[in-house]
Formats: structure tokens, C-alpha cells, sequence
């Protein structure tokens, strides 16, 4: 795995906020993996930017040369047993950066390195504001404490071994929307290493299947497909991305209807044989 891969990993849930269900997903695929960094579960309500990097290296499969946490000083410690810490030097894309907000010398907030350009870098954060943002900081920022550089590249300069998914998996999570909204999720599946036609070929059939009763891939209620509109008040997908200005007072196919594990009723919009993503019942209008 490069570290443009592992990125690629890591942007497609930009958007996502906490509390969402690929929020929890995240969560849980973190506490799965045992035995946990200092023997701690997360909850849904911990600050996970930590657990977020984590997650990410898990489903990269590059955690063995990142370490595992969900406490940033911590990781430091970590991150400095496994040799890869720098401290403040110039970043590269895949670093790990720290940040020590209030210079009062902990680390308390950890993400990737995404881009680096001139004397500035762009970063993928989770827990930034409740969700995962991008934000841009020159390399020299006072409160970055430093960086982190896995080593993606094995000794003879080989790339790592990629964790590869099946289309049939990737296509479920797209229902699930863990890969976002069109056009965004065809550019992170292609960016991930993955063939996003065949993705979404399957996905088209699974849709063609659900409207057909063949059931739904996953637990929910499906009924025939209707036609909605969003509402121009509408801001947010239900899995926490924002709603391009084009989506507003649009009409979509509706290609599922679901009640969600925290029981809100959500629709699976379509639009010109694509999938757009999934909203809540409060943010539509049947027509």
C-alpha cells in the first residue's frame, strides 16, 4: 500500500460526522480489533481523531507500521518505538501530523498529511468540528508539535501488501454510503486501486434486485421505488456529507427505503442510473 492509497482511504470520509452510522461503523471496526491500545472501548461520544487514523491504517492495512491508538501523546510514543517520528520537518503525503493546540506541550489532535504544496500541506482530520475535514496549515505552524512518516516502502521497494475488497463488499458499502456521493465516491474507489465501473455495475444490480422484492442487502425496510424531492433547506446527506446546491429541490428515483439502526427513516436517491446517496425522511418530499 502507498501512501497515496492510504490518503485515498482517508478522504473518502470526508463529510462523515459523529454519531452518523459510518461514524459508529468506524467506531466499531476500531474496538474490534483486539487486543485495544491501553485496553480502552471507545464510545460513540470519545474524541476520536486518534481512533479515526487508526481506522483508516486498519483498513488500509498498513496499522503494523503506524501503531494503534486512540490517545495522541500516546501515539507520539508510539510512533517514536516504531522509529518513524520526525518531529517538525517538512511533511510528505501519508505523514501522521500531531497538533498541540494551546502550545502547552501535549499533543492533543492527529490526521494525515493528504497534499503537500510549496510551504503548505492539506490535511484529513476526524473529530474536526464532530466530523472529517480537510484543512490546510503552512509545515511550520506553531501548533503542529510534528510529523509521523510510516514506511509504506518495504526494504527491497516493494509497496505493502493492499487489503483488497471484493466488488460485491465495496458495493455494499456504497449502498451504505461509506464511500460518499457521486461523483466524489467514483474518484476515491479509483484512487483506493479499485475498479469503480464494475462497483458500480454491481451496485445497479443490487438496486435492480431490491425494487424487483428480491430483498435488501442488509437489514432495513424496502418498499417499490417512488419519487422524491429533496427540500432547499435540506444541508447534509444522512451519512453526514454535504449536499452538492444542484441535489436541492431536485427529484429523485427513490431505490430503497430504510429505518436506520438509530430508527431514523432514510431513502436511497437515484439520479440517471446512479446512485447519489441516502436522506432522511425529514429532508424529502414524496411527489
Amino acid at each position: 500500500m502507498t501512501a497515496k492509497q492510504v490518503v485515498a482511504i482517508a478522504v473518502k470520509y470526508v463529510g462523515t460526522w459523529q454519531n452518523s452510522l459510518v461514524h459508529k461503523a468506524m467506531i466499531d471496526r476500531y474496538n474490534s480489533v483486539l487486543p485495544r491500545p491501553s485496553g480502552y472501548k471507545m464510545t460513540y461520544q470519545d474524541a476520536w481523531c486518534d481512533a479515526f487514523v487508526t481506522a483508516i491504517a486498519d483498513e488500509a492495512g498498513v496499522s503494523a507500521l503506524t501503531g494503534r491508538e486512540c490517545g495522541v501523546e500516546r501515539h507520539i510514543k508510539l510512533m517514536r518505538s516504531l522509529g518513524i517520528w520526525l518531529g517538525r520537518v517538512r511533511p510528505a503525503v501519508g505523514d501522521l501530523v500531531t497538533f498541540d493546540w494551546d502550545g502547552g506541550g501535549f499533543a492533543d489532535h492527529i490526521g494525515w498529511v493528504a497534499e503537500v504544496s510549496g510551504e503548505r500541506f492539506r490535511t484529513v482530520e476526524g473529530n474536526s468540528n464532530s466530523k472529517v475535514a480537510q484543512h490546510w496549515f503552512a509545515w511550520n505552524d506553531w501548533r503542529i508539535k510534528g510529523f509521523g512518516r510510516p514506511k509504506y516502502k518495504g526494504a527491497a521497494g516493494s509497496s505493502m501488501p493492499v487489503t483488497q475488497k471484493t466488488v460485491e463488499d465495496l458495493a455494499k458499502e456504497v449502498l451504505l454510503g461509506i464511500w460518499g456521493n457521486s461523483p466524489a465516491r467514483s474518484t476515491a474507489l479509483t484512487q483506493a486501486g479499485y475498479d469503480a465501473s464494475a462497483v458500480q455495475k454491481r451496485v445497479n444490480e443490487l438496486l435492480k434486485g431490491m425494487s424487483s422484492g428480491a430483498g435488501s442487502i442488509s437489514a432495513g425496510e424496502v418498499v417499490m421505488p417512488k419519487r422524491v424531492q429533496v427540500s432547499k433547506t435540506a444541508s447534509r446527506f444522512y451519512t453526514g456529507e454535504v449536499l452538492d446546491a444542484w441535489v436541492k429541490g431536485t427529484t429523485f428515483d427513490v431505490m430503497e427505503r430504510r429505518v436506520q439502526t438509530d430508527h431514523v427513516l432514510t431513502y436511497l436517491l437515484g439520479y440517471q442510473g446512479g446512485v447519489i446517496g441516502w436522506l432522511a425522511e425529514g429532508d424529502v418530499k414524496v411527489v
